[in-house]
């Protein structure tokens, strides 16, 4: 595994982040959004919380992500266990900053990503089915509910990548790994001996006390991974 390289303060001091407020056909929501003062469009990720958590542990990803040359979205997903109004809601997501000012030019709508954590892994596969402007999509540990991961995989025309953690109760036992049979391509890649709250960034002692100690070496996969793809993609 290779570390991520440092960027210049420059860039971190370019980094800027808002909340905005969204009412779209599936739901209104919060949405946090990171990105740097760009002259040019850049590549749109959509990065989706597990549940029952909230946007806030996914900020880590939000600012990572941003940093590195993405418009990086992070919605508050409160359907609760309704998969298919998560990822209307994503899809919703997706043509609302495409077509919106400031952010449609900002967003460069050919270059579009999803990922997400846990059920938000699930709730972005289904989105991704549906949209064939994504590009790539990427699971973090992600779980499937009733194979509904499964069926929509046939669709599944971009990009995927699944990084998993060790089989637990809290990735319904890795159960992600029938997505992974279904999809017609799919990269997958086992962090050994890395829990669930691994792939989630942030992180806390809650999750942790339930899930497993996070450790900063398995992290680090996660984040080293999931950058280099989307990097490849879409930059």
């Amino acid at each position: 595994m290779k570390d991520i390289p440092q960027l210049d303060q420059s860039i971190t001091d370019r980094l800027a982040f808002e909340t905005i407020r969204v009412s779209l056909p599936a739901g209104a929501a919060d949405v946090d959004l990171y990105h740097l003062e760009m002259n040019n469009p850049v590549p749109l990720v959509i990065i989706a919380h597990g549940f029952p958590r909230h946007r806030h542990n996914m900020s880590g990803w939000g600012r990572h992500l941003a940093q590195e040359g993405f418009v990086a979205a992070v919605p508050e997903l409160s359907a609760w266990v309704d998969h298919t109004r998560k990822s209307r809601f994503i899809s919703d997501l997706i043509a609302y900053l495409c077509a919106s000012d400031p952010w449609r030019q900002q967003i460069d709508s050919s270059r579009i990503g999803l990922m997400g954590f846990s059920a938000g892994g699930l709730a972005t596969l289904l989105a991704a089915a549906e949209n064939p402007q994504v590009a790539i999509w990427i699971g973090l540990d992600p779980a499937d509910s009733r194979s509904i991961g499964v069926k929509a995989s046939a669709s599944i025309r971009c990009r995927t990548v699944v990084l998993a953690a060790e089989p637990s109760t809290w990735n319904t036992q890795g159960n992600a790994g029938d997505i992974v049979a279904a999809l017609p391509r799919c990269e997958y890649f086992k962090v050994v001996g890395a829990v669930h709250v691994d792939a989630e960034w942030l992180t806390d002692w809650l999750a942790e006390a339930v899930c497993g100690r996070s450790t900063e070496e398995k992290r680090s996969e996660f984040r080293w991974r999931a950058t280099k793809a989307l990097i490849e993609t879409l930059l």
